[in-house]
């Protein structure tokens, strides 16, 4: 009798670790854009955040006021911007830090329903922030979004 392995033998083992081998880098692939995923999720979450923290900011100082220069940017949503109700968006590359990302805020008078405890001088703020996740394809052509609404309110 012989020992070792015959040809027919070596080759089932090749094929079957290939197809290990070939699911295990499948995995991967998967895992890698989950973990892509998340963080783009993530970083656009911050990015409302962030933008939330600026009017919560401007609203302390004043809950009707307008950012005119000499303000910094950073607190405010531009020259023009106001917390009187108004449309800003930030295109991709304009967000310091986040060139991949851009971010939308809306601004609205609350329509102060009968029996709301705010009335209409509460403020409907919508923060979206938009960005092209990276797939295991390599498709930029997606756009995924993150929402974050809020009502302020005046300290009174």
């Amino acid at each position: 009798m012989e020992c070792g392995f015959t040809l027919a033998e070596v080759l089932v083992a090749t094929f079957v670790l290939s197809i290990g081998l070939l699911a295990v880098a499948t995995g991967f692939q998967y895992a890698t854009s989950g973990v892509e995923t998340g963080k783009g999720e993530t970083q656009a979450t911050f990015l409302a955040e962030q933008r939330l923290e600026q009017l919560k900011n401007l609203a302390i100082t004043s809950f009707n006021a307008t950012c005119a220069p000499p303000h910094p940017s950073t607190t405010c949503l531009g020259d023009t911007a106001s917390l009187a109700g108004n449309v800003v968006s930030e295109a991709y590359g304009s967000i310091g830090g986040a060139s991949s990302y851009r971010r939308t805020t809306r601004i609205q008078d609350n329509p102060g329903a009968a029996g709301a405890p705010c009335n209409t001088d509460c403020k409907l703020v919508t923060v979206s922030v938009f960005y092209k996740p990276v797939t295991g394809r390599g498709d930029l052509s997606q756009e995924r979004q993150v929402t974050v609404v809020v009502m302020l309110a005046p300290r009174t």
